[in-house]
């Protein structure tokens, strides 16, 4: 009898690493399209969403057709006047007054922290304030974008420069960047969510993947709609023009 249970019990442990082993998950090949022409993919996940961005090459006249439909830019509020800002910021950043700028000591953050007192302040000087989103934007070394939001302490690559931004048409999207120097711009798609723009997406990291083309400089960007964006990649400097390639970009949030 004893036999026959141990017989019973060694069927049992076999069937069950059998079926362990069936449950491993095989791997997933990699099926990314490289074709630039064909359509392209990316997925960024963001708390519960996730956000795709599918990345299209078009011609010239494919660019000209859809800025028809393309809806004109908003004017942002900005603050440039070293006196007014100064009073209008008392408090939260304490400003020095230099020979032609006006440079940047400390930040005291709406939320209740503070930059303490960082070496590299020492190179950044005011640019604007955009009471609006409460940004504080400034120039670092080499000419780069610093900015800083107020409210949340975030910094220059979540925040970006809301001069250089392009709001889809209801302003629910936008397309920001940060100048980096050495000519070239970071770009980022962010979302507005509880009156904040946030980022949402490295639109810069997913173009060159996929494309294997450096999101160096753009131009003629614009938005149709609050999820199709489109701009032209600048591929050479002309006196005449530069030359472009253009691209249409869709955002599909789920």
């Amino acid at each position: 009898m004893s036999k026959l249970v141990a017989f019973s019990i060694a069927i049992l442990l076999f069937s069950c690493q059998g079926t362990s082993k069936k449950s491993l998950p095989s791997t997933i090949p990699d099926t990314t399209g490289t074709t630039v022409t064909a359509e392209i993919k990316d997925l960024v996940q963001s708390d519960s969403h996730s956000f795709k961005v599918e990345i299209e090459k078009i011609t010239a006249a494919q660019l000209d057709s859809a800025m028809a439909y393309a809806k004109p830019k908003q004017p942002i509020v900005k603050i440039t006047d070293f006196e007014v800002v100064q009073k209008k910021l008392s408090g939260i950043v304490d400003f020095r007054v230099e020979d032609g700028y006006l440079g940047i000591k400390r930040i005291n953050f709406r939320n209740g922290t503070n930059s303490g007192d960082k070496e590299e302040f020492e190179e950044y000087a005011f640019v604007a304030y955009f009471p609006d989103e409460d940004i504080l934007l400034c120039e670092g070394g080499h000419t780069t974008d610093i900015s800083f939001d107020l409210g949340t302490g975030q910094e220059t690559y979540e925040v970006g420069n809301p001069d250089l931004a392009t709001i889809s048409p209801n302003g629910k999207y936008r397309l920001n960047k940060v100048f980096e120097g050495q000519e070239c711009f970071f770009h980022f798609i962010q979302k507005k969510e509880r009156n904040k723009f946030r980022k949402v997406l490295d639109l810069s990291e997913a173009f060159e993947k996929k494309t294997n083309k450096w999101l160096c400089v753009t131009g003629k960007e614009f938005w149709t709609d609050d999820v199709t964006l489109y701009l032209g990649l600048v591929t050479q400097y002309k006196e005449d023009g530069n030359e472009y390639d253009y691209y249409k970009i869709k955002i599909i949030d789920r």
